[in-house]
């Protein structure tokens, strides 16, 4: 008995190790593995249930005769999820911040948050409190964008599944989605063809500050000194520094994708669509 309770204990020691450590011991990350697409599939699923559950509550306060009421308490619900996201938000980035400081891992050309993913997640923290619309622009396209990408090609190395790193990488990534949708189809809020153009002035004005910063640094912040270690879309744009203009060319034609949900054009269909099932 106390031989199996010891065997239980070490398990139970080796898993946190593993879970905690900088040493990680584990496989190294694959993407699209088994572990990487379950784990996008149920990231996938829980925004959609959030999303949906809104939405329906939206629904069902302009059908009943409490509208008025059934109103007030949506408000009061959305309130609470976007306080409670952003406060998750931080919480996941301050967890991520005393344990890189704790495991001897965090140094100034790396661990300062300043990647567009970063900096989308501090947006949403104010989008969601605050609810300005000129940061909803700005996180509309770099959290949709940017966070997509960077959930279909992790860079985790050396870490992997079940490490905290693994963990903590997807949630943040995930629930700036999740901000950036509730905003859009809970809030109401849309981007504009302008919202386009502020987003590209934005990054390169952001781009500019970060170049600097990489300087100071010796760092690789926004990848502008060199590629990422792990597989990405950059691999396929070309050497040092010329990359640089194939991720701006990208980005715009990301954004205008990104766009087209929210374009006139798209509108117009609807209200066609809508003209001709009536009829």
């Amino acid at each position: 008995m106390s031989g199996y309770i010891m065997e239980k204990t070490n398990n139970l020691y080796d898993f946190l190790y593993n879970f905690i450590t900088p040493d990680f011991k584990g496989k190294p990350f694959e993407p699209f593995s088994a572990i990487h697409i379950i784990t996008l599939i149920l990231l996938a699923l829980v925004n959609f249930l959030i999303i949906n559950h809104y939405r329906i509550y939206k629904k069902q306060t302009r059908k009943k005769n409490k509208a008025e009421l059934l109103e007030l308490e949506l408000k009061k619900s959305s309130k609470k999820f976007r306080y409670t996201l952003a406060l998750f938000l931080i919480l996941n980035e301050a967890a991520y911040t005393v344990w890189s400081i704790a495991t001897g891992d965090w140094t100034i050309g790396y661990s300062l948050p300043l990647h567009l993913c970063d900096m989308a997640m501090f947006f949403s923290v104010i989008m969601l409190i605050t609810k300005n619309y000129f940061l909803y622009e700005i996180t509309y396209f770099w959290g949709l964008g940017g966070s997509l990408q960077a959930l279909i090609t992790p860079d985790l190395y050396p870490y992997s599944f079940p490490h905290f790193i693994y963990f903590n990488f997807f949630l943040a990534h995930s629930f700036v989605i999740t901000a950036v949708l509730f905003m859009t189809f809970v809030e109401g809020f849309r981007p504009f063809k302008k919202s386009i153009l502020k987003t590209i002035i934005f990054t390169n004005l952001y781009m500019i500050v970060i170049a600097v910063v990489n300087i100071l640094t010796n760092g690789n912040y926004l990848f502008l000194r060199h590629k990422p270690n792990a597989p990405s879309i950059i691999d396929y744009l070309g050497p040092w520094p010329w990359y640089i203009l194939g991720l701006e060319a990208v980005g715009v034609v990301i954004m205008f994708i990104l766009y087209v949900p929210h374009s006139e054009m798209l509108k117009h269909i609807r209200i066609k669509s809508s003209i001709n099932k009536d009829n």
